[in-house]
């Protein structure tokens, strides 16, 4: 009522992005220490409990974007705010992993762990061999060839504008006086 009469600095503001729709297209991690504020001109206001989170979630803006507009929401770009963060309405929902059965171990490897002299040391090395043969095959490979994935080089390596060599005129702690450097 407090809206329609123009007096809306005063009237409860409804979210721009439905609470169920927020969770699902963020997370349930993020839905909960974020909200959205407001919605103009195709620019979508999340208050961010704290710096941490506005900075960190304006770095993945433009995957949030995109899973929002898959959910429906018609944006394209976010930014963030810091402030206050009520608590959710419901209790946060606890997530447990599902433990995978231990795995019957392989001839070759039961062997090798036979021959452990100490058998409190040998059934341990058993049980966990049994259950990271379990994990590893609950998950799937990270490259589809099965190769491991070499590491990306540092940015600066890259484009080949490393740090300037220590000591160089260019440096820092060149530009500004250091004691008994002089």
């Amino acid at each position: 009522m407090l809206a329609r009469a123009g007096e809306d600095r005063f009237a409860r503001s409804e979210s721009p992005v439905a609470p169920h729709v927020w969770a699902a297209a963020v997370g349930v991690r993020i839905a909960e220490r974020t909200r959205p504020i407001s919605l103009e001109n195709g620019v979508l206001l999340v208050r961010a409990a704290t710096s941490v989170w506005a900075n960190e979630l304006s770095l993945l803006s433009e995957t949030l974007v995109a899973r929002l507009r898959a959910a429906g929401v018609s944006l394209r770009a976010m930014r963030f705010r810091v402030g206050p963060i009520d608590p959710p309405d419901r209790a946060t929902e606890v997530r447990r992993a599902k433990v995978p059965r231990p795995q019957p171990l392989e001839a070759e490897l039961a062997r090798a762990i036979a021959r452990i002299p100490d058998a409190e040391l040998r059934d341990a090395i058993t049980e966990a061999a049994k259950k990271n043969l379990a994990w590893q095959t609950m998950t799937e490979p990270a490259v589809a060839s099965g190769e491991p994935r070499a590491a990306r080089a540092p940015r600066d390596a890259e484009t080949e504008s490393g740090r300037p060599a220590r000591g160089s005129s260019t440096s820092p702690a060149a530009s500004r006086g250091t004691r008994g450097g002089d």
